[in-house]
């Protein structure tokens, strides 16, 4: 298949309404019309849009009566605050203002009169922050894990009185050092501090090196029924193990559905999606380091609840 161009058709009640909208405020022209129909390009790589009335005969008669509904046209641009303040000026129906995910997307919506919910999306570029956190991951993969407290306890049964032949040695390890001891025992217990809430899912992070891991991280995903993740990449491998509900997987050109109590491995480098078909829980597993990018876009993000 060979796709030359992409056109979004919407059923609308009111064409004229819609059609005005996207010409004042995103730039669209009206590129043919008639009766109860208006196509709508830009020229550059937004999509076309269709635009047909409500009950047209044009449709099969089992959609002549729906509308849309429930979905958003993202469009990705450069210079957001510019386009936000543009079109704050132009009275614009801004229905959520602008703000930054954790992984790095920038977006706000407009809202037509019939409903259409269009979101402009910037993907963060930040270099010299990516720079900064590739460091503070180095040096966290490499701080000492201080041991719990019962081993430092100062009653001399942490056995600092040479008792056990340790002569009072400090326990205090570094990870992946040569000849080093074993790491002590941490138990991670979740907290709100730890939560990360997105549109698309909630993120609980459990161990990482902020909290006593020095290699891996493991963080819960939650996400309600029918929500989508954004198609990105992760440098690293990841272990999801759905343990609830039921996950559609996009990686690559390969789909699979992943019921409860399966797990899937995501391979570094690859293209992926995560959709939930209902609500979903699942467990994840990554090396430390790991971070996120966006095809098409520069730069990477560390993920939060993964540091």
């Amino acid at each position: 298949m060979n796709v030359t161009t992409s056109t979004l058709s919407l059923t609308v009640a009111d064409v004229d309404a819609s059609r005005d909208f996207f010409r004042t405020h995103l730039g669209y022209e009206v590129a043919m019309a008639a009766d109860g129909f208006v196509s709508l390009s830009r020229g550059d790589a937004a999509a076309d849009i269709v635009l047909l009335r409500r009950g047209s005969e044009v449709l099969p008669p089992e959609q002549r009566d729906q509308q849309a509904a429930g979905l958003i046209l993202a469009l990705t641009v450069s210079g957001i605050e510019a386009e936000e303040r543009r079109l704050a000026e132009a009275g614009a129906p801004i229905t959520m203002p602008l703000r930054e995910e954790p992984w790095g997307e920038r977006l706000f919506q407009l809202t037509d009169p019939n409903g259409i919910v269009v979101q402009l999306v910037e993907w963060a570029t930040p270099e010299a922050s990516t720079t900064a956190e590739t460091s503070d991951t180095a040096d966290a993969l490499n701080a000492p894990v201080n041991a719990p407290a019962a081993l430092n306890a100062e009653d001399g049964s942490d056995g600092s009185d040479g008792s056990d032949g340790s002569d009072g040695a400090d326990l205090s390890v570094t990870p992946g050092a040569p000849g080093s001891p074993a790491v002590p025992l941490a138990v991670i217990a979740p907290t709100d501090e730890n939560v990360t809430a997105s549109p698309n899912a909630r993120m609980t992070g459990l161990a990482a090196p902020s909290r006593g891991s020095a290699e891996l991280s493991t963080w819960t995903v939650e996400m309600a029924a029918g929500q989508s993740g954004p198609e990105h990449v992760i440098s690293r491998e990841q272990v999801w193990t759905v343990t609830a509900g039921a996950l559609e997987v996009s990686c690559g050109a390969v789909t699979e559905k992943v019921e409860a109590g399966r797990t899937f491995v995501l391979p570094p480098g690859a293209v992926r999606r995560i959709h939930a078909l209902r609500a979903t829980e699942a467990h994840v597993a990554m090396r430390a380091d790991g971070v996120a990018s966006v095809p098409g876009a520069d730069g990477t993000q560390a993920l939060p609840w993964a540091r």
